[in-house]
C-alpha cells in the first residue's frame, strides 16, 4: 500500500498516460492505476476502460463498485475490446452483480468469439455442448472446440480430447484423446492429468511407461482426484513403480476413502481390521465396509456380511448378514458363495498383510 501511495504522488506531477496506467495495472498497483486511468478523462481506450471497470466490478484498489464496473466493461465491450466481452460472459452467465442470463452470456461470447479469439470460442463451444443459452449441438460444439484447442485454450483441449476418448460425434481414437489430454495437462489442467497416467498405465494412445503413468498419477493425486489416490495407493502397497511404503499407502487410501472412493473405502477398512500400517479398529473398519458395499463392491459386500455375522466392529445382526452376503455372492463373489452353500460359521480368513484391491481406474 505505502509502494501505491509513493508512485501515486511521485507521478502525481507527471502527465498521465495510458502506458503509466497499463503498468501500474499489470504490477498490480491498482489504486495508482485507478487514478491514472481517471485522468485520461475522455480520452480512455476500450483497454483503459476494461481495466478500470475490472477494478471497480472486483473491488480492486477501491471499494466495489459493481454497478460503475459494468458500465465501465460495457462501454469497453461496445468499443471492441474482447477481454471485456468474455469478462461480460462470465459476469452474465454466473449472475455476479447481475441476474443470471446464459443468453445474453453467449452473446458477449460469441463477439469476442468473432474477433478469433480462442478462450472465447472454448466458451461458445461449452455452451453448445450442454445447451447453455442455446440448443444443444455436439457437432457445431466439436468443431468449436477443435478451433479453440488449436488456437491454445487449455479447456478445449481438454473437452476435445474426451469427445475422442467417448467417440462423441468422432471415431474413438485413443491417440488423438491422448495428445489433446497431454497438451491440456501440459497446461496445468488437473482434470487432464488422470487420462494422461491412465493412458501411459494401459498403453493406450501411447506405449506404455509405468514410470511416467505413476508421475502424473502423483500430479493427480495431489490435486485431489480419488481414483489417483487409490491407484497411489496400490502402487505403494505393493512396490509396483515406487519403493514399497505402507505408510504412504494408507496415507493415500485414507484421502481417496474420505472422498467415498469405494475401493480405497474396501483398502482402508482391510487395514484397519488387520492392523496393518495403521491402528487395529473394527468398528472403523466395520464402517468403511459399509459404505464401500452400499456403493456395491463385492469384497466389502462380502467383509461387512461377516462383521454382521460375528459382531465384529458392529452388531450382530443375522437379517443384515443374511442381506450381504447374498448381494456378495449375487456378483459372483467366491467366498460369500461358499459361505451360503455350507452355511457354516467360520471365522474371517487370516491374512499376513492385506492385499490391496488392484483394478487401475481412469
Amino acid at each position: 500500500m505505502f509502494s501505491s501511495v509513493k508512485k501515486l504522488f511521485t507521478k502525481a506531477s507527471m502527465p498521465s498516460s495510458l502506458e503509466q496506467a497499463l503498468e501500474a495495472y499489470e504490477e498490480e498497483e491498482y489504486e495508482l492505476a485507478i487514478s491514472l486511468f481517471e485522468s485520461l478523462s475522455r480520452h480512455s481506450t476500450p483497454q483503459a476502460l476494461y481495466c478500470l471497470g475490472t477494478c471497480y466490478f472486483w473491488g480492486l484498489g477501491t471499494e466495489k463498485n459493481q454497478e460503475k464496473g459494468l458500465r465501465l466493461f460495457i462501454a469497453s465491450a461496445e468499443q471492441g475490446d474482447c477481454q471485456a466481452q468474455i469478462e461480460l460472459g462470465y459476469i452474465y452467465r454466473h449472475g455476479h452483480g447481475v441476474t443470471a442470463d446464459s443468453k445474453t452470456s453467449l452473446q458477449w461470447y460469441e463477439r469476442a468469439q468473432a474477433t478469433g479469439n480462442a478462450d472465447a470460442t472454448a466458451e461458445v463451444a461449452r455452451c453448445y455442448e450442454y445447451g447453455d443459452g442455446t440448443e444443444r449441438c455436439l457437432s457445431k460444439a466439436l468443431t468449436l472446440y477443435a478451433e479453440a484447442a488449436e488456437g491454445g485454450n487449455a479447456m478445449a483441449q481438454y473437452s476435445l480430447a474426451c469427445f475422442y476418448t467417448q467417440g462423441t460425434e468422432v471415431e474413438f481414437d485413443p491417440i488423438t484423446a491422448f495428445y489433446w489430454f497431454k497438451r491440456a495437462a501440459d497446461q496445468g489442467v488437473a482434470d487432464a492429468y488422470i487420462h494422461v497416467a491412465a493412458s501411459y498405465a494401459r498403453g493406450e494412445g501411447v506405449d506404455t511407461d509405468l514410470n511416467k503413468a505413476i508421475s502424473w498419477y502423483a500430479k493427480a493425486a495431489e490435486h485431489g482426484d480419488a481414483v489417483a489416490q487409490n491407484n497411489m495407493g496400490y502402487y505403494y502397497t505393493t512396490g509396483t513403480g515406487v519403493v514399497q511404503d505402507e505408510d504412504k499407502a494408507t496415507f493415500w487410501y485414507y484421502h481417496a476413502a474420505k472422498q467415498g472412493h469405494a475401493i480405497a473405502q474396501y483398502n482402508l477398512a482391510e487395514r484397519y481390521r488387520t492392523g496393518n500400517a495403521i491402528k487395529q479398529n473394527l468398528a472403523e473398519a466395520a464402517y468403511l465396509y459399509l459404505e464401500s458395499a452400499k456403493q456395491g463392491d463385492k469384497d466389502a459386500q462380502y467383509r461387512i456380511a461377516m462383521c454382521y455375522k460375528h459382531g465384529e466392529g458392529i452388531e450382530q445382526n443375522h437379517e443384515q448378514y443374511v442381506f450381504w452376503i447374498e448381494e456378495a455372492a449375487r456378483q459372483g463373489q467366491q467366498t460369500a458363495i461358499d459361505e451360503i452353500n455350507t452355511y457354516v460359521p467360520s471365522e474371517i480368513p487370516e491374512l499376513v498383510t492385506s492385499e490391496a484391491k488392484s483394478p487401475i481406474q481412469d
